[in-house]
């Protein structure tokens, strides 16, 4: 786990990661169904902080790199992806900014790439529970992400997120419900279009440390596979 970690403080700085999408005539349904989902991992908005809101003054910007852990000797993967994983994994790199409003709100955007193909999500948080001294904070938090090459690639999530500060650790963690839905053309042997939909449990698992201004997230996250994120930024 610290390797892999450590790996991706690694890819955050990095240039884009090779690799690319590439469908060949063995590549089946099921093998589209499976790509869909782990992709879905990678680009889905990742927690990478706490239930507290931020209030009006809150603002955060964080480089982001992490996914889910896959085989790539998988059919699925084989047949369906031209690269290699990092650590196991098949990363994501993304910019994520976040934003503090009134009523314990927080609206958030991520920007990144994965197979060399772009990505976008948005994200708002609610803030049931503001959190305190004694007291753990508790938020809604509903989240959109969109695939924008290779393939048609949707991501819909809400979860409960629970957190609790300890001078400058604030460990949280997060349960919640995602849709994937994914559709995508092939032209070999045979034009066709194949679709996929699948609703899954979700969970995840985290840490932020906060030495001000600068913030250090890291995170696991069950859904198709485990996966693991980390993002470094700064934050008020």
């Amino acid at each position: 786990m610290y390797g892999r970690v450590a790996t991706l403080l690694l890819v955050i700085a990095a240039p884009a990661l090779a690799g690319s999408f590439a469908f060949d005539a063995a590549f089946t349904p099921e093998d589209f169904g499976n790509l869909a989902e782990a992709v879905g991992d990678v680009i889905t908005v990742p927690n990478l902080g706490p239930a507290e809101p931020g209030g009006l003054k809150g603002f955060s910007l964080l480089a982001a790199a992490g996914g889910p852990q896959v085989d790539s000797g998988a059919r699925w993967y084989r047949h369906g992806v031209d690269g290699d994983t990092t650590a196991g994994l098949l990363v994501g790199e993304r910019v994520i900014a976040r934003k503090g409003l009134p009523w314990g709100l927080d609206v958030g955007g991520q920007v990144g790439k994965v197979l060399g193909a772009r990505f976008w999500g948005a994200e708002v948080r609610w803030a049931l529970v503001g959190g305190g001294t004694l007291s753990p904070a508790l938020a809604l938090r509903a989240s959109y992400a969109k695939l924008e090459e290779g393939f048609d690639l949707e991501v819909r999530e809400v979860q409960a997120v629970l957190s609790k500060g300890f001078a400058m650790l604030t460990p949280y963690a997060a349960l919640g419900y995602r849709r994937v839905e994914a559709s995508a053309f092939f032209g070999d042997p045979a034009p066709r279009i194949q679709s996929h939909s699948e609703d899954r449990m979700t969970g995840a698992v985290g840490v932020r440390l906060t030495i001000f201004p600068l913030q250090l997230v890291g995170e696991v996250r069950q859904g198709f596979k485990r996966g693991v994120f980390v993002g470094v930024g700064v934050g008020l």
